[in-house]
């Protein structure tokens, strides 16, 4: 938030202004930065300087009309300069800030950072090594190591956090570390807290939505840490070389500056110095951890970068919780409905056997009343609103038949027009297309409850030098406030537990009894089979958090700075995501050892560029140790890439693979590349080559160090393959993707519900070179868009608030437009019969994988 003054909205009387257009300060370009450091931009190609902060002669004795309009080169020197283009070159330099190391320039040691904003700008950050102690990085990855070690996946989420919030304050070194959790409508509520003695509490306070506004929210999803070393500090201007020139976006700068209302806020806190760490889930900011110190205070960048890391993994293990949850309360509502199709055979039963069925729905979703509405009869168990409210909640969006909707305050949801509600506020409505027009309500009780702010929640205008301003509260003392009419929330469980009704629903609205037995015997085994998965899926979700904890833990040891570590650790939980992959793409049977190959090393398989031989018969690896041949293949395959045969154009790899008698036997051959000569470090990387095979399944593993070219092959037991009756293939792009301008001058239509993930994909498919990119978020207006407009290619989000995209999908099909379906569902769904052939890009989707879709099928 800023200072808002009238006369920045001149076209708004004062009858209009609006309280909420702190949403509107372009945080993203304040103008300037915090004097921790010195802050140089210009072109990607860091020729010449276009921008500078205004304190460049106390950092590096050259005032800013020295340094404006001068070249990149002459300020920082030839080397440095070097290393900066080759970050800048990186795929994920415009979304992750990038450490290029320690430097000693002229004036000094600086610690070196970049990032490309999205107007291809490249944005310098030096901020001073002040005793900088070479073995800093390591001790920061040590600390996050110890804290996360002492995380338990399977604890509940408040004492995870409670756990985390320790761990950051021994960390970091701040007074206070909290963590701060989003509700469903935008508020935040601190639900953890490490504090000194001396420290004033803050646990359990609530903060309004409008704390953090949308704008911040969405910074905050791209550059998770933020700090803010000194509440008194005197901010630096951005200067420009020419003074017509559009402000500096700085979003991934840790200079830059912080809202002058944001620095009140802290200041009435009490707050000298803070920094926040975003927990992200799913593409959303589910909360945060933040950091208060009681005087000014920076923290080394080697402790941000762990931090950062530290952040990640809590909102990957925050993910994994939610999952587990919602697949144990499906996983419950599934067992309910067994009990209940065994009482029922038709629609009409289940109506006559209601009060004797209520119990059980109750107890698969907790709520205080039940009502069934079909073929104009209205049952009701427990406490519920009257027959016109319940009749009013089945008129919502009655033109969709398959609906599961929640509302937590009936009277403010534009359903009920005065109809008694009697002790109900809260619904959740259940459709399902098979037994429509019957309709399922869930109803929950008002719940008076009494919620502590932090402070009155209210915003104020008070008299400013220049006009009117919006004012931050000056007390953050505990305000009580008593809330009425709301219901305890539907959360995500709730949610799942519903979506299981809808089967439910459609299990019993089949009629007669013949169809309804064969129907109750399909949904046993589908039972059967869901037990077996969810009992699989809990097998491999804890073994994959073990390995990927091992691999964080034994990578770091082998690794020469904090960067490559975490860019060895990326990208090895890429290759485990791809075999994930391709061993869910065959319903867990197995896959194959080609699959993980062509997965690899996609970019040198194409017809333009065949380095590699691939030869072999269909070989099918059981679906449990094919994320370990994954990674050990994925640290052979990155080897060649950085100084192997794949390093120079003329290099050639070969893969081959045979069966001889009850053994597998493969070997890797590397030709026409650099000369070879074993290293002289024994790292990670060769360890899990040499060592992975033979004490994980028995086999036989060897890596030859040939002048001529590496050689490496294994052998792996009978007890380890499995029959295929085809090749497995995944839609996950390999950790080494190529990516060209395949949409360079096309017209593209994108229909994506989710507005985070359908900016990054405008801005993916932009740098793909498309002239025109136009965004739909629902059913009706991507039909509208698709049925009146001539595109070159279309991505669909498969599911659009709880409707699919196939009508969408048909219409271009139709009109001659190619398209594809992008989903968070994996790699394996199931299309109509007349959509199978269409390409499916698995969310999160990257540069690499979306380019070599749209050159493969975009029309010519």
């Amino acid at each position: 938030m800023h200072t808002l003054l009238m006369e920045d909205f001149p076209n708004h009387s004062d009858t209009y202004f609006d309280l909420n257009t702190c949403d509107l300060e372009p945080i993203h370009t304040p103008g300037r930065i915090q004097p921790f450091g010195v802050l140089l931009a210009g072109p990607a190609n860091l020729s010449t300087i276009s921008h500078c902060s205004e304190n460049t002669t106390e950092y590096l004795n050259t005032d800013p009309k020295g340094i404006l309009g001068n070249s990149f080169k002459q300020i920082l020197g030839h080397q440095l300069v070097h290393d900066l283009r080759n970050l800048a070159s990186m795929s994920t330099i415009k979304k992750q800030r990038q450490r290029a190391g320690l430097y000693t320039i002229d004036q000094g040691s600086f610690e070196v950072y970049l990032h490309v904003n999205p107007e291809h700008m490249a944005v310098v950050e030096l901020e001073p090594a002040k005793d900088h102690d070479p073995r800093s990085g390591q001790s920061a990855i040590d600390e996050m190591q110890k804290y996360l070690a002492a995380t338990d996946p399977n604890q509940d989420i408040p004492k995870l956090l409670d756990r985390c919030v320790v761990g950051l304050a021994a960390l970091t070194g701040f007074d206070r570390v909290m963590a701060y959790r989003y509700e469903p409508n935008g508020d935040g509520q601190i639900v953890a807290e490490s504090r000194g003695p001396d420290v004033t509490s803050f646990l359990g306070l609530r903060y309004p939505a409008w704390d953090v506004p949308e704008q911040a929210r969405a910074l905050q999803v791209k550059c998770p840490v933020r700090m803010l070393v000194d509440v008194n500090q005197t901010p630096i201007a951005i200067l420009s070389h020419e003074k017509d020139a559009a402000p500096l976006d700085i979003s991934l700068a840790h200079l830059r500056g912080i809202s002058p209302i944001h620095v009140e806020y802290l200041s009435n806190m009490g707050v000298a110095a803070t920094m926040t760490i975003g927990l992200v889930v799913e593409g959303r900011l589910w909360g945060m951890f933040s950091c208060h110190h009681e005087s000014p205070k920076i923290v080394s960048s080697d402790i941000r970068i762990a931090a950062e890391l530290f952040g990640l993994i809590i909102s990957l293990l925050i993910k994994q919780r939610i999952d587990l949850e919602k697949s144990m309360r499906r996983h419950q509502a599934a067992d309910a409905s067994k009990r209940i199709v065994a009482e029922t055979d038709a629609t009409t039963d289940l109506l006559n056997s209601f009060p004797n069925l209520a119990p059980i729905l109750m107890s698969v979703i907790a709520c205080d009343g039940l009502a069934i509405k079909y073929d104009g009869k209205t049952l009701t168990h427990g406490s519920t609103p009257s027959d016109d409210a319940i009749n009013a909640i089945s008129k919502h969006d009655i033109d969709n038949e398959d609906v599961v909707n929640a509302w937590s305050n009936l009277a403010q949801c534009n359903l009920i027009n005065g109809e008694d509600l009697g002790h109900s506020a809260g619904a959740l409505l259940v459709r399902a297309t098979a037994a429509y027009p019957l309709q399922l309500f869930f109803f929950r009780d008002e719940k008076i409850r009494s919620v502590d702010w932090a402070g009155k929640p209210e915003k104020t205008m008070e008299p400013g030098p220049l006009g009117p301003r919006i004012t931050p509260r000056g007390s953050f003392d505990a305000y009580v406030e008593e809330h009425r009419g709301t219901s305890d929330p539907w959360e995500e469980p709730d949610l799942a537990a519903a979506q299981e009704v809808q089967i439910l629903l459609t299990q019993i609205s089949a009629k007669g009894e013949r169809l309804q037995l064969m129907r109750h015997k399909d949904l046993v085994t589908h039972q059967r089979q869901q037990d077996l998965m969810i009992a699989e899926l809990n097998h491999r979700v804890k073994n994959i958090l073990a390995l990927i904890r091992s691999l964080s833990r034994q990578a770091k040891a082998s690794s020469a700075s904090l960067e490559s570590y975490a860019l060895a650790l990326e990208q090895r939980i890429a290759a485990l995501a791809a075999a994930h992959d391709l061993a869910v793409s065959n319903t867990m049977k197995g896959v194959s050892l080609r699959g993980i190959l062509k997965t690899e090393l996609a970019p040198y398989l194409s017809a333009d560029n065949s380095q590699v031989l691939l030869a072999g018969p269909l070989v099918g690896l059981r679906a449990d140790v094919a994320p370990i041949i994954a990674l050990v293949l994925h640290e052979v395959v990155s080897n060649a890439v950085k100084y192997g045969a794949l390093s120079v154009d003329d290099g050639v790899v070969r893969a081959k693979w045979s069966l001889e008698g009850d053994r597998l036997r493969f070997n890797w051959q590397e030709i026409n590349g650099p000369r070879v000569a074993e290293p002289t470090r024994h790292g990670f990387g060769r360890s899990l080559i040499e060592k992975a095979i033979p004490y994980e399944m028995d086999g036989d593993a060897q890596l030859e160090f040939d002048e001529a070219g590496l050689k490496f092959s294994f052998g792996l037991p009978s007890d380890v393959l499995v029959e295929l009756h085809e090749e497995t293939s995944s839609k996950l792009v390999g950790t080494v993707a190529t990516i060209d301008r395949a949409a360079s001058g096309k017209s593209i239509l994108l229909v994506e519900d989710n507005v985070v993930l359908a900016m990054d994909m405008v801005e993916s498919i932009s740098r793909l070179g498309a002239e025109t990119v136009e965004t739909a978020s629902s059913l009706s207006q991507g039909l509208a868009l698709a049925q009146k407009t001539d595109y070159d290619f279309a991505v669909l989000d498969m599911n659009l608030r709880g409707t699919v995209s196939f009508e969408i999908a048909l219409l271009l099909k139709k009109r001659g437009i190619p398209f594809a379906f992008a989903t968070g569902y994996g790699s394996q769904v199931e299309l109509p019969v007349e959509l199978r052939s269409t390409p499916i890009l698995t969310k999160p989707i990257d540069d690499g994988t979306l380019s070599k879709c749209i050159q493969d099928h975009i029309r010519k």
